[in-house]
């Protein structure tokens, strides 16, 4: 929406941005914790989820000045834009590769009896 803003500077795409940054960036916060307990449970969880805290930080500070110099080299942000975009589509492929591959089972969603396997179900 950014990028298109300079070509139809109209109001419809400048709410249109706000919703999506609100919606998209601030409405994932919310899940930056579950995540990484989803992909990698158990006892290095803590660990795992303070370099990904300290590596988003870090990217988080860097990204303006980035996107500073890559303005002042070409005038433009478009080309800093298209970065995010690309590291965006890294961070996907990044949580995709580290995704289970397997559904885990979940107390009290699994039936009684699986591949002949007595389950017991808890209260």
């Amino acid at each position: 929406m950014l990028l298109l803003l300079p070509a139809a500077p109209q109001p419809l795409v400048l709410y249109s941005m706000v919703g999506a940054q609100g919606l998209l960036g601030y409405g994932l916060a919310s899940v930056f914790g579950a995540i990484p307990a989803e992909l990698f449970q158990g006892k290095r969880y803590g660990t795992i989820v303070g370099t990904l805290n300290v590596a988003s930080n870090a990217g988080a500070a860097c990204g303006p000045w980035i996107t500073g110099m890559l303005y002042d080299a070409t005038g433009t942000y478009g080309l800093a834009f298209v970065v995010a975009m690309v590291m965006s589509v890294v961070s996907i492929l990044a949580m995709w590769i580290a995704a289970p591959r397997k559904v885990r089972v979940v107390a009290g969603r699994i039936p009684r009896v699986q591949a002949g396997h007595a389950v017991q179900e808890l209260p």
